[in-house]
């Protein structure tokens, strides 16, 4: 999107983004570090001031981004417009690349598993459902088209010359990554009374899912009237609870204390990619203003 339609507005959103995740990332490295988390299965330990602060300033922060972009659902605007942006095909080359990083990671498991399973199940076909082993591979799957169609989107924003709106069904597999991705934490033991890790991967992944849903939608044209604004309100969120999965854990292992982290909640690299993709989409296709129906109807004829 042209300079001069960067909204205002969209970076006020960013900066409070930014200085929530300012305040909760020490916070959660300090719980790592205090004992506040079980390393065996992420849940917290007991209670404390930690706690309740991050849970309010996440509910607070994810409603309040969600309310602002439904008052500004008029103002707020994707455009299709095809342009070249470097800073969104590099995003878009890296959320590719952490998504096969993803596919690697999850193929690797499921055949580990499935050893496993085998030597002490047999063929019991049930046993193998109970593991998400097929969650687990289908997941993989979808990271491998989804990473195919992000470079797609990544070379035409390069070239200027196109944004990947052709590849509709192509747009869908990025959906369905997340649709997996959540299926088989659901199969993992939860306490939602002391659940944390898995709590926020949950939300990450709704609002992951949500958004990419919508960017399907109204990239490829199919359906997204109205959508846009939903960019911003699962979008930041998503980018959100994607940046605190990830950030706590790279720090912890940096400093030689990924002992401390949940075996079941490992660091993703998808995570970090995906943060780095709403950024950058946010930024460069998403205006914060009153939309101009007459251009987007001219450069859609022009288009078709």
């Amino acid at each position: 999107m042209p300079k001069d339609k960067k909204a205002s507005m969209l970076k006020i959103m960013m900066i409070a983004l930014a200085a929530v995740l300012l305040v909760l990332i020490p916070v959660r490295c300090y719980q790592y570090a205090a004992g506040v988390l079980e390393p065996e299965t992420g849940f917290y330990s007991g209670s404390g001031w930690s706690i309740w602060l991050s849970y309010i300033l996440l509910a607070v922060s994810a409603v309040a981004f969600l309310a602002i972009a439904i008052a500004s659902r008029k103002k707020i605007s994707y455009s299709t417009e095809k342009f070249g942006s470097t800073g969104l095909a590099i995003a878009a080359f890296m959320f590719a690349l952490t998504l096969m990083i993803d596919a690697v990671s999850q193929y690797k498991t499921v055949f580990a598993t499935a050893t496993d399973t085998a030597l002490m199940y047999g063929t019991e076909s049930v046993q193998y459902l109970k593991t998400g082993l097929i969650s687990r591979g289908l997941e993989g799957f979808c990271a491998v088209v989804a990473a195919v169609f992000f470079v797609l989107f990544g070379y035409g924003h390069l070239k200027g010359k196109s944004n990947a709106s052709e590849s509709k069904l192509m747009a869908l597999f990025p959906v369905l990554w997340c649709v997996f991705r959540l299926m088989h934490r659901f199969m993992r033991t939860i306490n939602f009374l002391n659940v944390s890790d898995l709590l926020y991967e949950l939300f990450m992944c709704v609002f992951l899912m949500a958004f990419l849903m919508a960017f399907s939608q109204l990239n490829s044209k199919v359906g997204g009237d109205g959508f846009d604004w939903k960019l911003v309100g699962y979008g930041l969120p998503a980018m959100m609870f994607s940046l605190l999965c990830f950030l706590p854990r790279f720090i912890m292992t940096l400093v030689g204390r990924d002992d401390l982290l949940c075996d079941q909640s490992p660091i993703e690299w998808c995570d970090l990619g995906a943060a780095v993709f709403i950024c950058a989409l946010l930024l460069t296709r998403v205006g914060f203003g009153e939309k101009n129906t007459e251009t987007a109807e001219t450069a859609e004829k022009t288009e078709s």
